[in-house]
């Protein structure tokens, strides 16, 4: 069967970026896409047949009604129930079994994979794996902005699944660091042809006869928008906010860059995140609560123009198919004048009135 690539890390940490690199070369990633839409205007790069999957086994294995998003795999006592995962492994076998009709390297990315590792290497024991992480704060502004939800009410919620998630991708590449290619997004966009290079060297992809010399200036800017991945700068309130609130995430990042293959960044974190020449940390938290807040006006106000455009997209749709079927009343009211009857009693009072 040929070589399986799997591509994870958490929602909105640039995986689909990942996924659309590795499909440029090669890695056959699906014909069932989930599709692209305005907070991902690329493509997801996500197989249906896997994203369903996987989310109906998190969603199992949830605690029932506790709060959190188990879409995800993420509830409040961060506890999965992997004793369920084994009435899924026939259907995951057989989700396989489906692809081995694929000629050359295949794969797929979800987020959702992050939380599942250890299941999928059990059934693919042969399977590279591409980890993705990214800075927190962008992550969680992200997540605030575009998913709303639950997220608008809890925005610490993003923070924390994003420590969960990541928990997960760090344990796995220490115990399979010579199967996996761990990378900060960050890191990648200053130096995009390190992941091919590794790719090739250290999972043992066929990738350098895909790879002419201007890939790096060229294909890059087909498959990136860096409107996607925007990083705020170390001063921003945000960033100062998040830090002191929740030291934890500042000191997963850390773990994740003294391990990882492509880091964030040469330097150490703390050096490049110092409080030096800034403005007392005392004036913080309200600027920071004023920015949350603003991002989720931001998030409602996204949601409801989508939904807006979406009930607009509808309207003309019925508009059409009212006109549609006027013209075929017309057409049958002067062709077939002795069946009409029988028909127009089929018909909604909305159409027979025009008769």
């Amino acid at each position: 069967m040929p070589l399986p690539i799997v591509i994870a890390g958490m929602h909105r940490s640039g995986t689909s970026l990942t996924a659309s690199v590795a499909g440029s070369v090669g890695v056959d990633l699906g014909e069932n896409m989930f599709r692209a839409d305005c907070f991902n205007t690329k493509g997801y790069f996500e197989d249906l047949d896997f994203l369903e999957f996987q989310r109906s086994l998190l969603q199992e294995c949830c605690p029932p009604g506790e709060l959190g998003w188990p879409d995800w795999g993420w509830t409040e006592s961060e506890s999965l129930d992997r004793s369920k995962l084994e009435k899924y492994r026939e259907a995951a076998q057989e989700l396989i079994a489906s692809r081995r009709d694929r000629s050359g390297v295949w794969g797929w990315k979800d987020p959702r994979t992050s939380l599942l590792l250890d299941f999928w290497h059990q059934l693919l024991p042969d399977a590279r794996f591409i980890l993705v992480y990214r800075y927190p704060w962008d992550v969680a502004d992200s997540i605030v902005r575009i998913n709303g939800g639950i997220f608008s009410e809890r925005p610490d919620f993003a923070l924390k699944i994003w420590r969960y998630y990541n928990r997960h991708l760090l344990e796995f590449y220490r115990q399979h660091p010579e199967r996996c290619i761990l990378l900060s997004v960050n890191g990648f966009v200053r130096q995009p042809h390190r992941l091919l290079e590794l790719m090739e060297t250290k999972l043992g992809l066929p990738v350098s006869s895909k790879v002419n010399a201007n890939w790096r200036s060229e294909q890059l800017q087909k498959i990136y928008d860096p409107n996607l991945l925007r990083a705020l700068p170390a001063s921003h309130p945000l960033v100062r906010l998040l830090k002191k609130m929740v030291p934890q995430c500042v000191a997963g990042l850390e773990e994740l860059d003294r391990v990882a293959d492509i880091k964030s960044f040469p330097e150490t974190l703390a050096a490049n995140y110092k409080d030096e020449n800034q403005e007392p940390l005392e004036k913080l938290p309200l600027e920071g609560l004023v920015l949350l807040l603003y991002r989720q006006a931001i998030a409602s106000r996204t949601q409801l123009e989508s939904l807006a455009g979406q009930a607009h997209q509808e309207k003309l749709a019925l508009t059409s198919e009212i006109d549609r079927l006027e013209r075929e009343i017309a057409s049958l009211k002067s062709s077939q004048p002795k069946g009409l009857r029988k028909i127009i009693s089929f018909l909604p009072k909305r159409l027979t009135n025009l008769l």
